[in-house]
């Protein structure tokens, strides 16, 4: 880049024109004028000296006569345009003769002057001449009486002296001036210079090294710019480190924000930010389906914007209001579910505001349901056999062993009973064993219809008691990998439970079928049916779907949680299709052989 190309160097250039050429030009014109009124003061001086040096070589004559040729003698010797007369008051010569040449008006005030005050000094213009002259007189006493002495000399010529003065102070100023200009470019051209070296080095696309040796180079003058040069190779070096520092501390932010985000992106739990205008700062996927929150919506909107829930909005603004945490729980209107809210605010700092986060407590309080209704369950599973057990044992104590029939009779009652209370506790201990993996299956190659007849025999002597046909339908083998012992507890189950809920008339049928999808068992019969509503609850330790008409017959509640779990161990597909009143079908499907 050259000097020409400069913006800094036209910068001082330009300032340097801007304060000199006034400065000169006002110093030159006062200078003028002063040259022109000295100039102009030097020559009436001269006029007024010459006219003295006359008058006394005019004084030393002895009559005016003689006067007369002295001035003669000096007119003689006048040159520049200068002319000198020897007149009395009215304007005669020393000879008696009057002179024209004082005729003239203006010399004839000169003259008139001259007389009444001994001396005059004026500048006119006479006719025989083409510009001003000086004109001076002075009066001067000679023998036969006084006469005045009338000079005129050209103004030119102090015109011209001034004007030569002038050109030669204007060539002077003109000279020093642009000798000054070169001066302030030197100058300006060892400023801009390193300046300009400088601007071209210190850009990101040119290498360290090279801004380095720039530096280093520029350093050595022994002036501002060198201490400028390396002040900036020291804040090189400390801005290569900072950035270094700063590389490292973005890269582990990086990281850290990734990290965060993908932790917060990956849970199950809602999180929503927000600033203390409740304006949205972030929300991860979990709050958009917990809550129902459209895509449309982003951080910037507010959080009546995202969520339509009062209670929600309310206990935002408290926990807002009052800098404390807040807890919510609630039910969702559109999932049917229930969500735990907890509000916990951020007081001070940049990010001021409140992180909120919701859980889906749904599957906690249905677990807590399960709780209740399984010690429920279970509570009055005891109390009744335990009851009988108690009555009968109080009776046969009070006197009734004395008896022998009603003591059989009781006997028999306690003996069932706690048949009951066994079949239940073992019932519940397989339960335990299977929901906690450690029931211990061996899978093997069966023939599922085989062991299905086998299973159908020992339940067949019920199904006769109680008026209902129970038969065996479909493939003669239907091979599958199983357990033996749990397929024969899975197919008890849903038999009995066939068999208790049909009427008498009714039938049981266990169909098998054999399908690309693997060996199927179906066992279907023409009872009370489930209501469709209640199809999800079914598989529940101790729900019944007819609470008071299942302890008639026997059951205990937990024969479809067993069957739920080992269908589950087994990989077996479990479904249920029931109409109210029309009966129930259960489907067993296997995994393929």
């Amino acid at each position: 880049m050259s000097l020409i190309r400069s913006k800094l160097f036209w910068k001082i250039v330009g300032l340097y024109v801007l304060l000199s050429v006034p400065a000169i030009v006002g110093l030159v014109a006062a200078l003028q004028t002063r040259m022109h009124s000295n100039a102009v003061s030097m020559h009436e001086q001269q006029v007024q000296d010459f006219l003295r040096e006359t008058i006394q070589r005019l004084q030393q004559q002895s009559d005016p006569a003689t006067a007369g040729e002295e001035l003669q003698r000096i007119r003689m010797g006048l040159t520049g345009g200068r002319r000198i007369w020897l007149t009395d008051s009215r304007g005669f010569d020393s000879r008696g003769l009057p002179q024209s040449d004082l005729n003239d008006a203006v010399l004839a005030s000169v003259l008139r002057t001259t007389v009444a005050t001994g001396s005059g000094l004026r500048y006119v213009r006479p006719q025989w001449e083409s510009s001003e002259v000086l004109a001076a007189g002075q009066r001067v006493g000679l023998a036969g009486g006084d006469w005045s002495v009338i000079m005129t000399s050209p103004a030119t010529s102090a015109v011209d002296v001034s004007q030569q003065m002038s050109a030669l102070l204007v060539k002077s100023a003109t000279a020093a001036w642009v000798i000054g200009g070169l001066c302030m470019a030197i100058v300006a051209g060892t400023i801009v210079s390193p300046l300009q070296v400088m601007s071209q080095k210190l850009h990101a696309g040119v290498q360290r090294d090279d801004r380095g040796d720039m530096l280093l180079n520029v350093s050595d003058r022994s002036d501002e710019v060198g201490d400028v040069a390396s002040a900036l190779y020291q804040l090189e070096d400390e801005l290569q480190d900072r950035i270094h520092s700063l590389e490292r501390a973005g890269r582990a932010a990086g990281a850290s924000v990734d990290l965060l985000t993908a932790v917060l992106e990956s849970m199950i739990e809602g999180v929503i930010a927000i600033d203390r205008e409740q304006r949205l700062v972030f929300l991860n996927p979990g709050s958009r389906r917990l809550l129902s929150i459209g895509a449309a919506i982003q951080a910037g909107h507010r959080l009546y914007e995202a969520v339509r829930i009062p209670a929600f909005l309310e206990t935002v603004e408290e926990s807002l209001n009052s800098g404390s945490l807040r807890t919510l729980e609630y039910r969702a209107p559109r999932e049917n579910s229930h969500h735990l809210l907890t509000v916990i605010p951020i007081l001070r700092g940049p990010h001021a505001g409140a992180v909120i986060v919701v859980r889906d407590v749904s599957e906690v309080r249905q677990l807590e349901a399960m709780r209740r209704d399984f010690v429920s369950g279970v509570s009055h599973e005891l109390k009744t056999p335990l009851t009988v057990i108690q009555a009968c044992t109080e009776t046969l104590l009070n006197g009734a062993l004395e008896d022998g029939e009603v003591a059989r009779r009781f006997l028999t009652q306690i003996e069932e009973q706690s048949e009951r209370l066994l079949q239940l506790i073992l019932a519940m201990l397989q339960l335990a064993r299977v929901e906690s993996g450690s029931e211990i299956l061996h899978v093997e190659l069966l023939d599922l219809a085989e062991l299905s007849r086998d299973v159908c025999e020992d339940f067949r002597a019920v199904a006769e008691n109680r008026g209902l046909q129970l038969e065996v339908s479909g493939v003669d083998s239907l091979p599958g990998r199983a357990d033996e012992q749990a397929v024969r507890t899975i197919l008890s189950n849903l038999v009995d439970n066939a068999i208790k809920h049909t009427a008498a008339g009714g039938q049981v049928v266990v169909e098998l079928r054999s399908s690309a999808d693997g060996p199927t068992l179906v066992v279907r019969d023409t009872g009370s049916g489930i209501p469709e509503e209640l199809l999800g609850r079914i598989f529940e330790r101790f729900y019944r779907v007819e609470r008071d008409r299942s302890r008639e017959r026997g059951g205990s509640g937990l024969g479809l949680a067993i069957v739920k779990h080992l269908c589950q161990a087994l990989q077996v597909t479990l479904t249920v299709r029931s109409k109210l009143g029309e009966g129930s079908e259960f489907t067993a499907r296997f995994p393929r052989v």
